[in-house]
């Protein structure tokens, strides 16, 4: 397999960066993954766009442009023989001097890597998975919550407690005390034909799928909110679903050990699943 690296396609083994590269000392970058199926990447323009924007945050110059890294993107799939696969856009501020100053002038490393998609087990989309809500809290204040940061650890370290605890996956909360999101995906309610999510005033990433899905939901004519939601409607409710551009949408039926809508799949989820996958047939 080849990775693409500041304009070049390398053989992996080839593909080197800097141990003075920001990305590495100091998490000072963004990323973006996102699937292709049968060869086309799916809403790859809001993927870049949000790339641009996570960029913006943080004052870096968008190496090479969307249509740029639209092209590379395309460019390393055929190279590799790919048709469904994990794409993996990460752009760090690049290498400098030692030190917390961004101001200096880098110039941004810019990596793309891609690989067949593995499938995620059956068993979690036919039987649903169990999420822990862990100590590790998202900061909704801080300017970087809402971005793709290269500094992964909360969530990491929020995975590796729901792991150790029995669960599948975490969820966060925020400094509030609110519910967040999943470690790595966005988190949906259900009760009866309304359909809530956490805000992104809650210190949510906002999720390219997650729009897919509220867009679907508003065309079912389903309730929708975006606002607080609290650990007490998380427990009440009829289903509960995770959203993200790998897995698509994963039904939860257990959280903190407690059973979720019969502890089986729900009606609405399977809907909004199906909905989303005749979204990428049509795409």
């Amino acid at each position: 397999m080849k990775v693409w690296l500041n304009k070049r396609i390398v053989d992996l083994r080839l593909a080197k960066v800097s141990v003075f590269d920001r990305g590495f000392l100091y998490g000072d970058g963004v990323f973006e993954t996102m699937r292709s199926y049968d060869g086309k990447v799916f809403k790859l323009w809001e993927h870049l766009g949000r790339l641009r924007a996570g960029l913006k945050a943080i004052g870096i110059k968008m190496p090479y442009g969307e249509k740029g890294l639209a092209a590379a993107i395309r460019r390393l799939l055929k190279t590799n023989g790919l048709k469904d696969a994990y794409i993996r856009v990460e752009i760090s501020r690049g290498a400098g001097r030692i030190g917390m100053d961004a101001r200096d002038v880098f110039c941004p490393t810019a990596v793309i890597i891609t690989k067949e998609f593995a499938p995620y087990p059956a068993w979690m989309h036919e039987k649903g998975i169990s999420l822990r809500v862990v100590r590790a809290r998202t900061n909704e204040y801080s300017p970087v919550t809402n971005i793709k940061s290269l500094n992964y650890l909360n969530n990491i370290v929020a995975r590796t407690e729901a792991k150790n605890k029995g669960a599948d996956e975490a969820i966060l909360m925020n400094t509030r005390g609110h519910i967040a999101e999943a470690a790595t995906s966005n988190i949906f309610l259900v009760k009866g034909n309304k359909v809530s999510t956490p805000s992104v005033a809650s210190g949510i990433l906002p999720g390219v799928t997650r729009r897919c899905v509220i867009g679907l939901a508003y065309a079912l004519g389903l309730s929708v909110r975006e606002g607080v939601v609290t650990y007490k409607e998380l427990m009440g409710s009829d289903e509960v679903f995770l959203t993200n551009s790998l897995f698509e949408i994963i039904p939860v039926v257990k959280i903190d050990g407690r059973k979720i809508g019969g502890s089986k799949p729900g009606r609405l989820t399977s809907i909004l699943a199906e909905g989303y996958k005749e979204l990428v047939r049509a795409a």
